[in-house]
Protein backbone atom coordinates (compact mmCIF):
# COMPACT_ATOMS: atom_id res chain seq x y z
CA UNK A 1 0.00 0.00 0.00
CA UNK A 2 1.57 2.84 -0.96
CA UNK A 3 1.81 6.30 0.99
CA UNK A 4 3.72 9.52 1.09
CA UNK A 5 6.93 9.89 2.21
CA UNK A 6 8.96 12.15 3.49
CA UNK A 7 11.48 12.70 -0.09
CA UNK A 8 7.80 13.52 -1.87
CA UNK A 9 6.43 16.12 0.87
CA UNK A 10 9.67 17.51 0.70
CA UNK A 11 9.00 18.60 -2.78
CA UNK A 12 6.23 20.64 -1.52
CA UNK A 13 8.75 23.77 -1.98
CA UNK A 14 5.90 25.99 -1.78
CA UNK A 15 4.15 24.58 1.32
CA UNK A 16 7.47 24.18 2.99
CA UNK A 17 8.27 27.56 2.52
CA UNK A 18 4.84 29.46 3.57
CA UNK A 19 4.36 27.74 7.14
CA UNK A 20 7.32 28.46 8.94
CA UNK A 21 9.15 27.83 12.48
CA UNK A 22 11.17 30.11 14.36
CA UNK A 23 13.97 28.42 13.60
CA UNK A 24 13.69 28.98 9.71
CA UNK A 25 13.25 32.79 9.73
CA UNK A 26 15.39 33.47 12.76
CA UNK A 27 19.28 33.43 12.74
CA UNK A 28 20.56 29.84 14.41
CA UNK A 29 22.02 31.64 17.08
CA UNK A 30 18.50 33.20 18.03
CA UNK A 31 16.57 30.19 17.09
CA UNK A 32 17.91 28.33 19.26
CA UNK A 33 16.83 29.90 22.33
CA UNK A 34 13.67 30.63 20.89
CA UNK A 35 11.04 28.34 23.12
CA UNK A 36 6.93 29.01 23.36
CA UNK A 37 6.21 29.60 26.92
CA UNK A 38 3.92 26.69 28.86
CA UNK A 39 1.85 29.30 30.25
CA UNK A 40 0.01 32.55 29.42
CA UNK A 41 -1.36 35.56 31.32
CA UNK A 42 -4.35 37.59 29.99
CA UNK A 43 -4.65 40.25 31.81
CA UNK A 44 -8.01 42.60 32.55
CA UNK A 45 -9.71 41.29 29.92
CA UNK A 46 -13.52 41.15 29.23
CA UNK A 47 -14.61 37.08 28.98
CA UNK A 48 -17.48 36.35 26.76
CA UNK A 49 -17.62 32.22 28.09
CA UNK A 50 -20.54 30.63 26.67
CA UNK A 51 -20.61 28.64 30.17
CA UNK A 52 -23.76 26.74 30.73
CA UNK A 53 -25.15 30.33 32.43
CA UNK A 54 -23.95 32.35 29.43
CA UNK A 55 -22.11 34.48 32.30
CA UNK A 56 -19.94 37.32 30.87
CA UNK A 57 -16.70 39.00 32.51
CA UNK A 58 -15.10 41.68 32.91
CA UNK A 59 -12.15 43.22 33.69
CA UNK A 60 -10.98 39.12 34.59
CA UNK A 61 -7.60 37.16 34.14
CA UNK A 62 -7.13 34.14 32.15
CA UNK A 63 -3.99 31.53 33.57
CA UNK A 64 -3.20 29.04 30.77
CA UNK A 65 -0.67 26.46 31.29
CA UNK A 66 0.26 23.56 29.53
CA UNK A 67 -2.66 23.65 27.37
CA UNK A 68 -5.70 23.76 29.39
CA UNK A 69 -7.58 27.10 31.68
CA UNK A 70 -6.35 26.55 34.95
CA UNK A 71 -7.73 30.37 36.23
CA UNK A 72 -10.36 32.49 35.68
CA UNK A 73 -10.35 35.59 38.44
CA UNK A 74 -9.27 39.05 39.02
CA UNK A 75 -5.62 39.66 39.94
CA UNK A 76 -3.89 36.25 39.64
CA UNK A 77 -0.44 35.98 39.90
CA UNK A 78 1.30 35.21 36.73
CA UNK A 79 4.21 33.91 38.50
CA UNK A 80 6.70 32.49 35.08
CA UNK A 81 3.78 33.20 32.61
CA UNK A 82 3.78 35.47 29.81
CA UNK A 83 1.63 38.19 30.42
CA UNK A 84 -0.75 38.96 27.62
CA UNK A 85 -3.08 42.80 28.20
CA UNK A 86 -6.49 42.06 27.53
CA UNK A 87 -7.55 45.61 28.23
CA UNK A 88 -10.35 46.60 25.79
CA UNK A 89 -10.66 42.97 24.36
CA UNK A 90 -13.23 40.39 24.24
CA UNK A 91 -11.90 36.76 25.08
CA UNK A 92 -14.47 33.69 23.56
CA UNK A 93 -13.82 30.22 22.84
CA UNK A 94 -12.59 29.50 19.60
CA UNK A 95 -15.42 28.46 17.25
CA UNK A 96 -16.47 25.30 15.71
CA UNK A 97 -17.14 24.50 11.57
CA UNK A 98 -19.18 21.11 12.36
CA UNK A 99 -19.10 20.47 8.25
CA UNK A 100 -16.73 21.41 6.02
CA UNK A 101 -15.41 19.56 2.65
CA UNK A 102 -11.58 21.33 3.60
CA UNK A 103 -9.94 20.62 -0.39
CA UNK A 104 -12.09 22.57 -1.50
CA UNK A 105 -10.63 25.90 -0.14
CA UNK A 106 -8.00 26.33 -2.87
CA UNK A 107 -10.73 26.39 -5.51
CA UNK A 108 -12.61 29.41 -4.17
CA UNK A 109 -14.58 31.63 -6.27
CA UNK A 110 -14.77 28.71 -9.34
CA UNK A 111 -18.36 28.16 -8.08
CA UNK A 112 -20.58 30.60 -6.53
CA UNK A 113 -23.60 30.02 -4.64
CA UNK A 114 -25.14 33.36 -6.28
CA UNK A 115 -23.61 31.76 -9.54
CA UNK A 116 -26.11 30.16 -12.13
CA UNK A 117 -23.22 27.46 -12.54
CA UNK A 118 -23.60 26.40 -8.84
CA UNK A 119 -25.96 23.68 -10.20
CA UNK A 120 -23.07 21.57 -11.89
CA UNK A 121 -21.37 21.54 -8.27
CA UNK A 122 -21.41 17.64 -8.50
CA UNK A 123 -20.08 17.68 -11.83
CA UNK A 124 -17.08 20.12 -11.51
CA UNK A 125 -16.31 20.01 -8.14
CA UNK A 126 -16.41 16.12 -7.25
CA UNK A 127 -16.18 14.86 -10.76
CA UNK A 128 -13.57 17.07 -12.53
CA UNK A 129 -11.50 19.02 -9.85
CA UNK A 130 -10.87 17.05 -7.37
CA UNK A 131 -10.29 14.04 -9.47
CA UNK A 132 -7.74 15.74 -10.95
CA UNK A 133 -5.78 16.86 -7.73
CA UNK A 134 -2.58 15.41 -7.29
CA UNK A 135 -1.32 14.29 -3.58
CA UNK A 136 0.74 17.51 -3.60
CA UNK A 137 -2.39 19.52 -4.55
CA UNK A 138 -4.58 17.86 -1.69
CA UNK A 139 -1.91 18.66 0.96
CA UNK A 140 -1.67 22.40 0.08
CA UNK A 141 -5.46 22.79 0.09
CA UNK A 142 -5.60 20.74 3.45
CA UNK A 143 -3.00 22.76 4.64
CA UNK A 144 -4.16 26.39 3.58
CA UNK A 145 -7.49 25.60 4.15
CA UNK A 146 -6.65 24.32 8.10
CA UNK A 147 -4.74 27.78 8.30
CA UNK A 148 -7.71 29.57 6.85
CA UNK A 149 -10.07 28.46 9.01
CA UNK A 150 -7.82 29.59 12.20
CA UNK A 151 -6.97 32.91 10.68
CA UNK A 152 -10.99 33.56 10.69
CA UNK A 153 -11.89 32.35 14.27
CA UNK A 154 -12.63 28.37 13.37
CA UNK A 155 -9.87 26.26 15.98
CA UNK A 156 -11.59 23.16 15.60
CA UNK A 157 -13.62 22.11 12.31
CA UNK A 158 -14.83 18.57 10.81
CA UNK A 159 -13.58 18.06 7.44
CA UNK A 160 -15.38 15.50 5.65
CA UNK A 161 -12.80 14.38 3.12
CA UNK A 162 -14.56 12.89 0.19
CA UNK A 163 -11.66 13.88 -2.04
CA UNK A 164 -9.90 10.25 -1.14
CA UNK A 165 -8.78 8.35 -4.29
CA UNK A 166 -6.01 7.01 -3.85
CA UNK A 167 -3.93 5.80 -0.70
CA UNK A 168 -1.52 8.88 -1.73
CA UNK A 169 -4.18 11.44 -1.47
CA UNK A 170 -5.57 9.80 1.91
CA UNK A 171 -2.17 10.21 3.10
CA UNK A 172 -1.88 13.62 1.63
CA UNK A 173 -5.44 15.03 3.08
CA UNK A 174 -4.60 13.68 6.26
CA UNK A 175 -1.23 15.38 7.55
CA UNK A 176 -2.03 18.26 5.67
CA UNK A 177 -4.89 19.68 7.76
CA UNK A 178 -2.50 18.00 10.70
CA UNK A 179 0.03 19.92 9.78
CA UNK A 180 -2.10 23.27 10.01
CA UNK A 181 -2.07 22.46 13.87
CA UNK A 182 -6.19 22.80 13.96
CA UNK A 183 -8.85 20.47 16.30
CA UNK A 184 -11.58 18.78 15.88
CA UNK A 185 -11.97 15.95 12.94
CA UNK A 186 -10.25 14.77 10.15
CA UNK A 187 -13.19 12.04 8.48
CA UNK A 188 -11.95 9.99 6.27
CA UNK A 189 -14.71 8.99 3.20
CA UNK A 190 -14.13 5.26 2.50
CA UNK A 191 -15.43 5.30 -1.30
CA UNK A 192 -14.82 7.07 -4.29
CA UNK A 193 -12.32 5.49 -6.95
CA UNK A 194 -12.08 7.50 -10.32
CA UNK A 195 -11.80 4.91 -13.17
CA UNK A 196 -10.80 8.91 -15.02
CA UNK A 197 -8.54 11.56 -15.03
CA UNK A 198 -7.52 14.68 -17.44
CA UNK A 199 -8.03 14.37 -20.94
CA UNK A 200 -10.80 10.97 -20.99
CA UNK A 201 -13.94 11.18 -21.98
CA UNK A 202 -16.36 9.34 -19.39
CA UNK A 203 -20.61 9.27 -19.32
CA UNK A 204 -22.36 11.23 -16.03
CA UNK A 205 -24.12 8.03 -14.95
CA UNK A 206 -20.75 6.30 -14.91
CA UNK A 207 -18.79 8.80 -12.97
CA UNK A 208 -21.83 9.55 -10.54
CA UNK A 209 -22.07 5.72 -9.84
CA UNK A 210 -18.47 5.83 -9.22
CA UNK A 211 -18.67 8.10 -6.41
CA UNK A 212 -22.16 6.61 -4.73
CA UNK A 213 -21.12 3.26 -4.87
CA UNK A 214 -20.01 1.03 -1.88
CA UNK A 215 -16.74 1.57 -0.30
CA UNK A 216 -13.32 0.23 -1.80
CA UNK A 217 -11.41 -2.99 -0.09
CA UNK A 218 -8.13 -0.53 -0.18
CA UNK A 219 -10.17 2.35 1.18
CA UNK A 220 -11.33 0.21 4.33
CA UNK A 221 -7.76 -1.34 4.77
CA UNK A 222 -6.61 2.38 4.34
CA UNK A 223 -8.44 4.30 7.13
CA UNK A 224 -6.76 2.49 9.45
CA UNK A 225 -3.23 3.05 8.56
CA UNK A 226 -4.10 6.58 8.60
CA UNK A 227 -5.79 5.96 11.75
CA UNK A 228 -2.28 4.96 13.38
CA UNK A 229 -0.06 6.90 11.31
CA UNK A 230 -1.55 10.08 12.78
CA UNK A 231 -3.77 9.91 14.83
CA UNK A 232 -2.87 7.50 17.38
CA UNK A 233 -2.79 10.15 20.50
CA UNK A 234 -6.31 10.21 21.85
CA UNK A 235 -5.01 13.88 23.66
CA UNK A 236 -4.12 15.53 20.17
CA UNK A 237 -6.89 18.31 19.18
CA UNK A 238 -6.89 16.94 16.01
CA UNK A 239 -8.85 13.35 15.99
CA UNK A 240 -9.58 10.48 13.33
CA UNK A 241 -12.89 10.12 12.45
CA UNK A 242 -15.06 8.61 9.57
CA UNK A 243 -17.05 9.78 6.62
CA UNK A 244 -19.85 7.51 5.53
CA UNK A 245 -21.18 7.27 2.01
CA UNK A 246 -23.79 9.44 0.36
CA UNK A 247 -26.80 6.59 1.40
CA UNK A 248 -29.68 8.95 0.16
CA UNK A 249 -28.09 9.80 -3.01
CA UNK A 250 -27.42 6.26 -4.26
CA UNK A 251 -28.49 2.59 -4.47
CA UNK A 252 -26.88 1.83 -1.75
CA UNK A 253 -29.04 -0.91 1.36
CA UNK A 254 -28.83 -0.22 4.74
CA UNK A 255 -26.82 -3.31 5.31
CA UNK A 256 -24.23 -2.09 2.89
CA UNK A 257 -24.11 1.06 4.97
CA UNK A 258 -24.51 -1.49 8.18
CA UNK A 259 -20.84 -2.61 6.74
CA UNK A 260 -19.66 1.14 6.77
CA UNK A 261 -20.94 1.63 10.26
CA UNK A 262 -19.89 -1.18 11.83
CA UNK A 263 -16.19 -0.50 10.15
CA UNK A 264 -16.06 3.11 11.95
CA UNK A 265 -16.63 1.80 15.23
CA UNK A 266 -14.31 -0.91 14.65
CA UNK A 267 -11.96 1.73 13.97
CA UNK A 268 -12.54 3.58 16.87
CA UNK A 269 -13.62 6.48 15.01
CA UNK A 270 -15.28 8.87 17.95
CA UNK A 271 -17.73 10.56 15.08
CA UNK A 272 -18.90 9.29 12.12
CA UNK A 273 -20.42 12.06 9.87
CA UNK A 274 -22.57 11.62 6.61
CA UNK A 275 -24.89 14.02 3.72
CA UNK A 276 -28.47 13.17 5.07
CA UNK A 277 -30.79 16.03 3.64
CA UNK A 278 -33.84 14.26 5.12
CA UNK A 279 -35.49 13.83 1.69
CA UNK A 280 -37.27 10.71 0.75
CA UNK A 281 -36.08 8.34 -1.97
CA UNK A 282 -33.09 9.69 -4.82
CA UNK A 283 -32.11 12.27 -6.48
CA UNK A 284 -32.27 10.06 -9.78
CA UNK A 285 -30.70 7.07 -8.59
CA UNK A 286 -32.54 4.29 -8.02
CA UNK A 287 -33.81 4.24 -4.50
CA UNK A 288 -37.66 3.60 -3.29
CA UNK A 289 -39.37 6.93 -2.46
CA UNK A 290 -40.57 5.47 0.95
CA UNK A 291 -36.42 5.39 1.84
CA UNK A 292 -35.40 7.07 4.52
CA UNK A 293 -31.82 7.06 6.03
CA UNK A 294 -32.42 8.17 9.79
CA UNK A 295 -35.88 5.97 10.19
CA UNK A 296 -33.81 3.15 8.42
CA UNK A 297 -30.85 3.23 10.12
CA UNK A 298 -33.31 3.66 13.44
CA UNK A 299 -35.01 0.71 12.80
CA UNK A 300 -31.61 -1.76 12.26
CA UNK A 301 -30.03 0.34 15.25
CA UNK A 302 -27.35 1.81 13.96
CA UNK A 303 -27.78 5.31 15.29
CA UNK A 304 -25.36 5.78 18.36
CA UNK A 305 -23.36 9.24 20.15
CA UNK A 306 -21.13 8.60 17.30
CA UNK A 307 -23.40 9.38 14.53
CA UNK A 308 -23.15 12.66 13.09
CA UNK A 309 -25.58 14.11 9.89
CA UNK A 310 -24.73 17.71 7.72
CA UNK A 311 -27.63 19.41 6.71
CA UNK A 312 -30.91 17.49 7.24
CA UNK A 313 -33.57 20.36 6.55
CA UNK A 314 -36.18 17.93 5.37
CA UNK A 315 -35.37 15.45 8.56
CA UNK A 316 -39.21 14.92 10.07
CA UNK A 317 -39.66 15.36 13.70
CA UNK A 318 -39.93 11.80 14.75
CA UNK A 319 -36.64 11.72 12.54
CA UNK A 320 -35.07 14.61 14.76
CA UNK A 321 -36.53 12.19 17.82
CA UNK A 322 -34.80 9.06 16.63
CA UNK A 323 -31.21 10.84 16.61
CA UNK A 324 -31.84 12.74 19.84
CA UNK A 325 -32.33 9.13 21.54
CA UNK A 326 -29.77 7.74 20.11
CA UNK A 327 -27.52 10.73 20.94
CA UNK A 328 -27.25 11.97 17.54
CA UNK A 329 -25.69 14.83 16.20
CA UNK A 330 -26.12 17.40 13.45
CA UNK A 331 -24.14 20.21 11.89
CA UNK A 332 -26.25 22.23 8.94
CA UNK A 333 -24.36 24.85 6.92
CA UNK A 334 -26.12 28.18 7.16
CA UNK A 335 -25.28 30.42 4.06
CA UNK A 336 -25.69 27.02 1.95
CA UNK A 337 -29.05 26.00 2.62
CA UNK A 338 -30.56 29.22 2.18
CA UNK A 339 -31.24 28.07 -1.39
CA UNK A 340 -33.08 25.17 -0.56
CA UNK A 341 -36.83 25.01 -0.45
CA UNK A 342 -37.24 24.05 3.08
CA UNK A 343 -35.25 26.22 6.12
CA UNK A 344 -32.26 25.00 7.77
CA UNK A 345 -33.11 22.71 10.94
CA UNK A 346 -31.21 24.56 13.45
CA UNK A 347 -34.17 25.76 15.20
CA UNK A 348 -36.61 22.20 15.41
CA UNK A 349 -33.09 20.55 16.12
CA UNK A 350 -32.95 22.85 19.07
CA UNK A 351 -36.64 22.46 20.07
CA UNK A 352 -36.15 18.45 19.62
CA UNK A 353 -33.24 18.93 22.31
CA UNK A 354 -30.64 17.45 18.59
CA UNK A 355 -27.03 18.89 19.32
CA UNK A 356 -27.27 20.88 16.52
CA UNK A 357 -23.68 23.26 14.69
CA UNK A 358 -22.94 25.18 11.72
CA UNK A 359 -20.43 24.58 9.56
CA UNK A 360 -19.68 26.15 5.83
CA UNK A 361 -19.43 23.27 3.82
CA UNK A 362 -18.30 24.29 0.21
CA UNK A 363 -15.28 26.75 0.99
CA UNK A 364 -15.04 27.35 -2.55
CA UNK A 365 -18.58 29.14 -2.59
CA UNK A 366 -18.96 30.89 -0.13
CA UNK A 367 -17.11 33.47 2.51
CA UNK A 368 -14.57 32.30 5.10
CA UNK A 369 -15.60 35.19 7.76
CA UNK A 370 -17.37 32.52 10.34
CA UNK A 371 -19.11 35.54 12.82
CA UNK A 372 -20.61 35.67 9.03
CA UNK A 373 -21.58 32.25 9.45
CA UNK A 374 -23.24 32.54 12.86
CA UNK A 375 -25.44 35.57 11.31
CA UNK A 376 -26.59 33.81 9.06
CA UNK A 377 -27.77 31.12 11.29
CA UNK A 378 -29.80 33.93 13.21
CA UNK A 379 -30.98 34.91 9.51
CA UNK A 380 -31.39 31.44 8.87
CA UNK A 381 -34.38 31.35 11.56
CA UNK A 382 -36.80 33.37 10.25
CA UNK A 383 -37.06 31.36 7.53
CA UNK A 384 -40.43 29.17 7.89
CA UNK A 385 -43.36 29.57 10.55
CA UNK A 386 -41.82 26.74 13.40
CA UNK A 387 -38.60 28.74 12.97
CA UNK A 388 -40.15 32.00 12.85
CA UNK A 389 -41.60 30.71 16.62
CA UNK A 390 -38.41 29.57 17.99
CA UNK A 391 -36.15 32.72 16.90
CA UNK A 392 -37.92 34.71 18.81
CA UNK A 393 -37.48 32.89 22.40
CA UNK A 394 -33.82 33.13 21.42
CA UNK A 395 -31.11 35.45 22.27
CA UNK A 396 -27.40 36.49 20.71
CA UNK A 397 -25.47 34.10 23.06
CA UNK A 398 -28.49 31.60 22.00
CA UNK A 399 -27.10 31.98 18.22
CA UNK A 400 -23.51 31.99 18.68
CA UNK A 401 -23.52 28.88 20.65
CA UNK A 402 -24.20 26.92 17.68
CA UNK A 403 -20.47 27.95 16.83
CA UNK A 404 -19.80 27.47 20.52
CA UNK A 405 -20.85 25.83 23.37
CA UNK A 406 -23.70 23.99 21.43
CA UNK A 407 -21.79 23.36 18.42
CA UNK A 408 -18.70 21.40 20.56
CA UNK A 409 -21.73 19.23 21.88
CA UNK A 410 -22.59 18.44 17.80
CA UNK A 411 -18.91 16.67 17.90
CA UNK A 412 -18.42 15.04 20.86
CA UNK A 413 -16.25 17.76 22.20
CA UNK A 414 -18.18 19.66 24.96
CA UNK A 415 -16.49 18.39 27.71
CA UNK A 416 -13.20 19.72 26.28
CA UNK A 417 -13.83 22.97 23.91
CA UNK A 418 -16.75 25.10 23.63
CA UNK A 419 -16.46 27.44 26.15
CA UNK A 420 -14.47 29.74 28.57
CA UNK A 421 -14.19 27.30 32.04
CA UNK A 422 -11.33 26.09 34.00
CA UNK A 423 -10.09 22.79 33.11
CA UNK A 424 -11.44 23.33 29.18
CA UNK A 425 -8.76 23.44 26.50
CA UNK A 426 -7.21 26.30 26.05
CA UNK A 427 -8.97 27.18 22.59
CA UNK A 428 -9.39 31.14 22.79
CA UNK A 429 -9.76 34.12 20.33
CA UNK A 430 -9.16 37.58 21.77
CA UNK A 431 -11.16 40.35 19.91
CA UNK A 432 -10.23 44.06 19.10
CA UNK A 433 -13.17 46.41 20.08
CA UNK A 434 -11.69 49.57 19.42
CA UNK A 435 -12.50 50.00 15.77
CA UNK A 436 -15.00 52.20 15.43
CA UNK A 437 -17.55 50.32 13.86
CA UNK A 438 -17.52 47.64 16.92
CA UNK A 439 -19.59 49.72 19.13
CA UNK A 440 -18.29 49.93 23.10
CA UNK A 441 -21.76 49.07 25.03
CA UNK A 442 -24.37 46.37 24.98
CA UNK A 443 -23.66 43.24 25.79
CA UNK A 444 -20.47 40.77 25.01
CA UNK A 445 -22.92 38.47 23.29
CA UNK A 446 -24.87 41.24 20.83
CA UNK A 447 -21.62 42.90 20.17
CA UNK A 448 -19.69 40.06 18.77
CA UNK A 449 -23.05 38.68 16.78
CA UNK A 450 -24.09 41.66 15.49
CA UNK A 451 -20.29 43.49 14.78
CA UNK A 452 -17.57 41.15 14.84
CA UNK A 453 -15.46 40.48 11.64
CA UNK A 454 -12.06 38.20 10.60
CA UNK A 455 -9.99 41.25 11.24
CA UNK A 456 -10.89 42.00 14.87
CA UNK A 457 -9.45 38.72 16.03
CA UNK A 458 -6.14 39.79 17.34
CA UNK A 459 -4.58 36.40 19.10
CA UNK A 460 -5.77 32.89 18.85
CA UNK A 461 -4.57 29.85 20.93
CA UNK A 462 -5.33 26.10 19.77
CA UNK A 463 -4.78 23.59 22.98
CA UNK A 464 -2.38 26.73 24.59
CA UNK A 465 -0.20 27.36 21.48
CA UNK A 466 -0.77 30.49 20.57
CA UNK A 467 -1.15 30.49 16.65
CA UNK A 468 -2.13 34.27 15.76
CA UNK A 469 -0.65 37.42 17.36
CA UNK A 470 -0.90 40.79 16.61
CA UNK A 471 -3.84 40.04 13.89
CA UNK A 472 -1.47 38.09 12.28
CA UNK A 473 -1.00 34.23 12.03
CA UNK A 474 2.52 33.14 13.18
CA UNK A 475 4.86 32.08 10.77
CA UNK A 476 2.27 32.00 7.69
CA UNK A 477 3.40 34.02 4.52
CA UNK A 478 -0.12 34.55 3.25
CA UNK A 479 1.04 36.61 -0.09
CA UNK A 480 3.38 33.36 -0.98
CA UNK A 481 0.70 30.95 -0.23
CA UNK A 482 -1.64 33.09 -2.47
CA UNK A 483 0.71 32.86 -5.36
CA UNK A 484 1.02 28.73 -5.00
CA UNK A 485 -2.94 28.68 -4.68
CA UNK A 486 -3.18 31.04 -8.24
CA UNK A 487 -0.63 28.71 -9.49
CA UNK A 488 -2.03 25.32 -8.63
CA UNK A 489 -6.17 26.86 -9.46
CA UNK A 490 -4.95 27.31 -13.28
CA UNK A 491 -3.45 23.48 -13.64
CA UNK A 492 -6.43 22.39 -11.89
CA UNK A 493 -8.84 24.13 -13.69
CA UNK A 494 -6.93 23.33 -17.14
CA UNK A 495 -7.14 19.81 -16.31
CA UNK A 496 -10.90 19.39 -15.28
CA UNK A 497 -11.88 21.44 -18.46
CA UNK A 498 -10.26 18.71 -20.30
CA UNK A 499 -12.41 16.13 -18.78
CA UNK A 500 -15.56 15.50 -21.38
CA UNK A 501 -18.83 14.23 -19.40
CA UNK A 502 -21.45 12.66 -21.80
CA UNK A 503 -25.20 11.76 -21.58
Amino acid sequence: MMTLNRKEFLRLGAAAAVVTTASAILPAKVAAKVKPPQAYLIRNASILTMNANKEELYETDILIRDGRIVAIAKNITAGSAEIIPGDGKIIMPGMIDGHRHVWETILAARLVKSSKNYRDYLRYNNMAMGVVYTPEDLYFAQLIGGLSAIDNGVTSIVDHAHVIHSPEKGDAAAKGLKDSGIGGFFCYQTGHTPSYGAGDTISTAQASHEIYKEPDEWHLAHAAVIRDKYFSSSTDPLQFGVALGHIEFAPRTVESIRQEIVLGRRLGARLMTQHVAGRAGDEGMALPHEYRVITDLAKADLLGPDYHISHGNDLTDAELGYLRDSGGHIASSVMGEFPYASPSVHGRAMKAGVPVGIGIDVPLALTWDFFEHCRAALWGLHKGATNAAIVRTLESADILSFATSLGAKAIRMDDQIGSVEVGKRADLLMLRTDRFGFPPSGSLADRVLNFAYQHDIDATWIAGKQVKRDGKMIGVNWPVMKAQMEERQRRIFRDADSIRFTG
